[in-house]
């Protein structure tokens, strides 16, 4: 009976070892995701603009505005040569 609680012992010390290195694990990605998020704070602004942006739209997404209003101009694609036809000749 002793050998037995000498094992359980064992097996639950084993397991309360890793269920620490498990906790200290994951404070450090805790404190690698604050830093994170603390240096990203430009990206949640980033984040907040296009909510507010989309909030105006209702999510609709057209490129071509956004990108005339990031650049204050409109593209214009060049003019497509017109084919000429040819007339046909009545018959009489």
């Amino acid at each position: 009976m002793a050998d037995q609680t000498n094992v359980v012992e064992a097996i639950a010390r084993q397991i309360i070892e890793q269920c620490r290195r498990d906790l200290e694990a994951a404070a450090l990605a805790i404190a690698a995701a604050r830093a994170i998020l603390e240096s990203s704070h430009w990206l949640l602004a980033r984040w907040e603009e296009r909510r507010r942006a989309d909030a105006v739209t209702g999510g609709l997404r057209l490129p071509a505005h956004d990108n005339a209003r990031a650049g204050m101009f409109l593209s214009v694609a060049p003019a497509q040569p017109r084919r000429r036809r040819r007339k046909r000749r009545v018959s009489q």
